[in-house]
């Protein structure tokens, strides 16, 4: 039986789950270049219980709400001293009465705050990209912070198919 705990390990773990592909960003200079982490569908856990939801292609495709609203959450691994520049994640909404977000979340023990929230979709049944170049706080602290990706998908048709970070290390 696979527990909370070694499916958090093969998560944090898992080559497969996150890559990184160097690239400037769009329009940007800076001394460093900018990288960006791809979080696979997969590695989004569902937060709520009453989240009905699927990863399709054995794991490998799109993550979907069925039944009701699902949070997801997925730590996020970057260098410390790293600055986020953009978060971003690709969706296909078709349900005009349900919407999909994702925020950018930093956590101590007894407290957490948002750093950036997505726009919500617009229900267009196109594949959007929600971004947010608007980071709050963007420079990665791992010694006082775990940080995490949040996605709300509030129901059926609503379904994730990648979630970006676009970052450049010090």
């Amino acid at each position: 039986m696979i527990t909370p705990r070694r499916r958090w390990r093969a998560l944090l773990g898992g080559a497969a789950l996150a890559w990184v592909l160097p690239g400037a960003a769009a329009g940007q200079t800076t001394a460093a270049a900018s990288q960006l982490l791809h979080v696979a569908p997969i590695a989004f856990l569902p937060a709520n219980n009453a989240a009905g939801y699927v990863v399709e292609q054995g794991g490998l495709g799109r993550l979907c709400s069925h039944k009701g609203a699902g949070y997801f959450v997925a730590p996020l691994q970057l260098p410390d001293g790293a600055v986020i520049e953009r978060v971003a994640m690709l969706l296909v909404d078709t349900n005009r009465d349900a919407l999909g977000l994702m925020s950018l979340v930093r956590r101590e023990p007894e407290r957490f705050e948002v750093l950036a929230i997505s726009p919500v979709s617009a229900g267009t049944t196109e594949l959007e990209t929600l971004a947010s170049a608007d980071i709050s706080a963007p420079v990665i602290d791992n010694e006082r912070y775990t940080y995490l990706l949040q996605v709300l998908l509030t129901g059926p048709g609503v379904c994730l198919y990648d979630a970006q970070v676009t970052y450049r290390s010090r």
